[in-house]
């Protein structure tokens, strides 16, 4: 090969496979192919920029410098990396309460991002209008002791009037509900109300409080309002109290439904990341597992998404075995996090092995079958661990590819074997 021709082909290639290797020294080009020299390095810079932009998109960073604007290549990433700049910070703002942010630039992903949003709007404001008719409902009781007296006697919530100097009942709307025949719970009650109105004596505007009474049947919950009145000339409070027991339990159902992925029945990212940063704030001292399906992309390339989804149930179902104590979570679509305490970094690498071995082993499914497998990487945090929950993924990450280059498990490169029926664990 002509020499000029090498060293340009040597420096190509180390821009693509080794970029720390990849220097050109235009003095050592013949003047006529200095030109060309000058405009390969060019094009390289141009490549190396955009392949760094690319891979810290791919990673979550959005905070990364950009590329200068002679470098054409690259602005396709820098419009995606603006698009994601701005779905954050839209998303920032939803969480403060802005329910009028809308999405138009990501298909179905807008559609449900503008759904969530609206069904949030239109949540507040029926709720902010039932608190608008609570208030006024109070007000009108208020007015009108008589009135108040014949009322309370027909809606739902209790009402109860406390003397504000001896904590002495001096009106209850009803008979006391099931949830305080027991006389613990009624002492519960007691004792709350009149710390309530020790709190708020001397006072004229309203207050608003929950209050939880448990008995051995189980937990109530209440919302409770209480309201300063004269009552036969004694100063009293009017205590307002709405069960809202079957609000919290589907609160709680939706908090759980927050929390878990739908697919795999396991945390997801939000939570993940929610306990990592509460372990990182305690100074815990943690090993952090990244896992990561392999040929994931294959098997729904060429089993279909149904099959691929199989696929990602079965390593969840294996990553929940890991230990009681694990917080399992899927954190991306074919990519998964353990949380534990109390583990060794070496120990957590042979149970995970354990682990892909036993997938590995496994036949899934009487028509279609081929390799389970799984990479992963594992660090150890300590307690004085300075890096942010993302730095810990990279760092995690980066590990699981070391160890995908170290068992050559590449996805364009291993095929999926379909087996026999029969053949499953």
């Amino acid at each position: 090969m002509d020499p000029v021709a090498k060293l340009l082909l040597d420096y190509l290639k180390n821009v693509i496979y080794d970029p720390d290797q990849a220097v050109l020294n235009l003095e050592e080009l013949p003047e006529g192919f200095r030109e060309l020299g000058q405009g390969l390095t060019e094009f390289s810079q141009s490549v190396l920029e955009t392949t760094a932009l690319a891979k810290a998109i791919s990673k979550g960073n959005l905070n990364i410098k950009l590329p200068p604007p002679k470098n054409e290549i690259a602005a396709p990433l820098k419009a995606l990396h603006a698009s994601l700049k701005h779905l954050t910070w839209q998303t920032q703002q939803v969480a403060k309460g802005d329910y009028q942010q809308r999405v138009d630039f990501m298909g179905d992903f807008s559609a449900a991002f503008n759904d969530m949003t609206g069904q949030l709007e239109r949540q507040r404001n029926a709720l902010l209008k039932e608190i608008e008719i609570r208030q006024k409902e109070n007000h009108i009781l208020m007015q009108n002791k008589n009135l108040f007296e014949i009322l309370a006697e027909q809606i739902a919530q209790w009402i109860i009037v406390t003397d504000t100097d001896t904590g002495e009942w001096l009106f209850v709307s009803r008979e006391i509900d099931e949830a305080l025949a027991d006389p613990d719970s009624r002492q519960q009650l007691r004792k709350w109300l009149r710390r309530q109105a020790q709190a708020i004596v001397n006072k004229e505007e309203t207050h608003a409080r929950e209050l939880e009474l448990s008995n051995n049947t189980g937990v109530r919950y209440y919302s409770v309002s209480a309201h300063p009145l004269h009552w036969h000339q004694r100063n009293a409070l009017a205590f307002v109290l709405t069960d809202v027991s079957s609000e919290r339990e589907q609160l709680n159902n939706l908090q759980s439904i927050a929390n878990y992925d739908t697919l795999t029945q396991i945390y997801n990212r939000h939570y993940g990341m929610q306990v990592l940063n509460e372990w990182l704030a305690a100074k815990y001292s943690f090993i952090l597992c990244f896992v990561d399906i392999d040929n994931l992309k294959l098997v729904n390339d060429q089993f279909g998404h149904s099959e691929g989804d199989q696929y990602i149930i079965q390593v969840a179902k294996a990553l929940r075995e890991f230990s009681a104590d694990a917080v399992a979570c899927r954190i991306g679509g074919d990519e998964f996090m353990l949380l534990v305490q109390d583990w060794e970094p070496e120990d957590a690498k042979k149970r995970l092995e354990t682990l892909r071995n036993h997938l590995a082993r496994c036949r899934f499914g009487p028509a279609i079958a081929y390799e389970y497998s799984i990479s992963y990487g594992v660090i150890s945090v300590g307690s004085s661990n300075t890096m942010l929950a993302g730095d810990l993924l990279c760092a995690a990450d980066e590990r699981m590819y070391e160890y995908k280059r170290q068992y050559k498990i590449r996805r364009r490169n291993k095929p999926i074997q379909t087996l026999t029926d029969g053949q499953c664990c």
